[in-house]
């Protein structure tokens, strides 16, 4: 439903978040303060991030959406790493650790990564100062893919431990749309010594002109035949499969919308939009003010339509309670928190439009209907 205006990352609990001069909350700060279970029998050392020197949080100066993560079995060295910014139309390179670790009795794929880097993440993770001052606090940010089974872990200080690790404690500061494959938390890079992460073992590469097949090869003869790559650019989607149910139940004139607008965002299936419009309004059969504001059929806040608002009739006018731009302006919401990169990211960005596991579920079955 669009919930949180501008939805942006639950960074900071129990903090009115500022991102883009957009004020925006999360609804989990009522576990701000409270201990989490799993850390009621442990009394793990707690691990902060490096304060060698003062530290600061760099700039984002540019938005870099990753093409490729490779995983390499030994830490790459300078002159592979030399190797791979130089090959052609490579535009961002960075260097992050990796492990698997128990997180408060969650497994969880941790990624150790450079603040600098943030840029390689959706744009309204990357854009969230609060989330990334977070980090740089020592704190872990946990993929809204997670929300669901980590609910209660908001805030809380989890014992965490994983391959030859010492058991130690980490805050969870944050609730984001991560976007790097299969990560599911990060940490600063400066915390991945103490967690036993393995170091310099993952690049993530941004090449956005690179085909595809292309860009895996040339990873793959610069980092050799043990290097696993994963392409993480969104594919392009068939926007013409259409169930007959779907075409039964959609009205003629929202099936064009949902199709034309999902073509925006590449990656995003116009049947995730669809089964929003149709579990929010019924397809605008019911575009009542509800109780918490929300209106139109998509049901945004109007002061979260303002940040997304798209004119999609053409008609100089971003209207909340016009179809054509409530579903474009939601195509825009979904694509800034990542959806367009599918499975997980695709799981954590509806999360984002409305922060409930059930909401998902409901989606994706009736996504999967309309295919």
């Amino acid at each position: 439903m669009a919930r949180s205006q501008k939805a942006v990352v639950v960074a900071v609990v129990a903090a009115v978040l500022i991102a883009s001069g957009v004020a925006s909350a999360f609804a989990f700060a009522g576990h701000a303060r409270g201990a989490h279970p799993a850390a009621t029998q442990v009394t793990p050392k707690p691990v902060r991030a490096a304060r060698s020197a003062v530290r600061t949080l760099p700039a984002l100066r540019r938005l870099t959406p990753p093409d490729a993560m490779v995983t390499l079995p030994a830490p790459v060295t300078a002159h592979q790493l030399a190797r791979v910014k130089h090959l052609y139309d490579v535009r961002a390179v960075a260097v992050a650790d990796q492990g698997d670790m128990n997180v408060g009795g969650h497994r969880v794929r941790v990624l150790g990564l450079a603040l600098g880097a943030r840029g390689f993440t959706p744009r309204f993770t990357a854009v969230s100062r609060p989330l990334w001052l977070s980090l740089l606090r020592g704190d872990m940010t946990v993929d809204f893919s997670l929300a669901g089974r980590m609910r209660n872990a908001l805030g809380a200080t989890l014992p965490v431990s994983g391959r030859g690790a010492s058991l130690h404690s980490v805050r969870v500061g944050a609730f984001a749309t991560i976007g790097l494959g299969a990560t599911q938390a990060l940490v600063d890079s400066s915390m991945s010594g103490a967690l036993r992460l393995s170091l310099h073992r993952v690049l993530i590469v941004s090449a956005p002109d690179r085909s595809i097949d292309g860009l895996r090869s040339d990873l793959q003869w610069v980092l050799g035949p043990r290097a696993h790559v994963h392409i993480v650019r969104p594919q392009q989607v068939n926007q013409a499969v259409i169930s007959v149910y779907a075409q039964s139940v959609i009205p003629a004139g929202y099936l064009r919308l949902y199709r034309a607008a999902a073509a925006t965002c590449r990656g995003l299936p116009w049947t995730v939009l669809a089964a929003i419009g149709t579990v929010e309004t019924g397809n605008g059969a019911n575009t009542s003010t509800s109780s918490k504001g929300a209106m139109g059929p998509m049901q945004f806040l109007p002061s979260t339509f303002v940040a997304y608002a798209v004119d999609g009739d053409g008609d100089g006018v971003a209207n909340i309670q016009d179809p054509a731009d409530a579903i474009y302006s939601a195509a825009r919401y979904l694509c800034a928190w990542g959806a367009g990169l599918g499975g997980q990211s695709l799981y954590a960005a509806i999360f984002a439009y409305n922060h409930a596991d059930w909401y998902v579920r409901a989606v994706i079955r009736l996504a999967v209907a309309y295919s």
